[in-house]
């Protein structure tokens, strides 16, 4: 699934494709998608909207135009594609369609249909839901070693659980968890509550560095989730221990380990990351 890397290299390129663009009108195939307001309200409010900026926090998009906020969680499987409006379009997943004043259309593709949207107004936008579930993402100045501790102080679930939650840290997803818990040499199986403070700034420092990594390299495109908008993600060939089951450690030759942890494949070295 999209994680961090991957929504920020679809908000980079969505912005040199769509902003300043109209939005003239939108073909709705999934309603459900519409999480608020009522799809009839949804379409009448972004009709004639331009798209001034294209932000994003933690894994959201967030479409910044006229009067509102288009908030767009991409979750599994959702990928955009910027096309002609007489373009064909060879994919029956398509769940939503963005017709723009240019003659392109802007088209949600979603083959798991779990992706979601929420139209609201720009001055409340960020002062209700979903952004107030959002943490501070690894890069910023608040993810600090005391930050992380008193959060995780009484913590007993897995490190490797607590990194997927969204409120304290936000945009690490699945791929990059296993590759932060490698390079820190840390067991996702750890409660998060054992971890002292040298451990906590290792998972600081590589989740900074690895995030940075795989933003520069366009994301991970992987079999379980490929972009779109002509993007192909290389931090795949970068990857140390994810996807990697079966074949030996880079740093010790010990044959790497598949798990699940509360329903999510782990990867992991026993021998590195000290797995009992």
């Amino acid at each position: 699934m999209p994680e961090l890397p991957e929504v920020e290299t679809v908000r980079q390129t969505l912005k040199k494709n769509i902003v300043g663009k109209t939005i003239t009108g939108t073909r709705v195939y999934l309603n459900k998608i519409i999480k608020e307001p009522t799809l009839k309200e949804f379409e009448i409010q972004i009709k004639d909207q331009v798209i001034e900026d294209i932000e994003r926090y933690g894994k959201y998009i967030y479409f910044k135009l006229t009067d509102f906020y288009l908030i767009s969680h991409l979750r599994m499987e959702g990928k955009y594609f910027y096309q002609r409006k007489n373009e064909e379009c060879p994919w029956k997943h398509v769940l939503i369609v963005f017709e723009l004043d240019n003659g392109y259309e802007l088209r949600y593709h979603d083959t798991r249909r779990f992706g979601t949207m929420n139209l609201q107004l720009k001055d409340k936008a960020k002062q209700q839901n979903p952004f107030l579930r959002i943490g501070p993402e690894p890069s910023s100045p608040k993810i600090t070693v005391e930050y992380l501790s008193e959060a995780w102080a009484k913590k007993r679930l897995p490190i490797k659980s607590i990194l997927l939650e969204q409120k304290t840290i936000s945009g690490i997803g699945n791929i990059y968890a296993d590759e932060i818990l490698f390079e820190s040499r840390i067991s996702p199986f750890r409660p998060g509550c054992t971890l002292n403070k040298e451990e906590i700034a290792l998972i600081i420092t590589n989740s900074r560095k690895i995030m940075k990594q795989a933003i520069a390299m366009g994301g991970t495109t992987i079999a379980s989730y490929t972009s779109s908008l002509g993007i192909s993600g290389k931090f795949q060939n970068k990857l140390r221990i994810h996807t990697k089951k079966g074949l030996q450690c880079v740093n010790c030759n010990t044959t790497i380990q598949k798990d699940k942890i509360n329903g999510r494949g782990t990867y992991f070295c026993t021998l590195c990351q000290n797995v009992k």
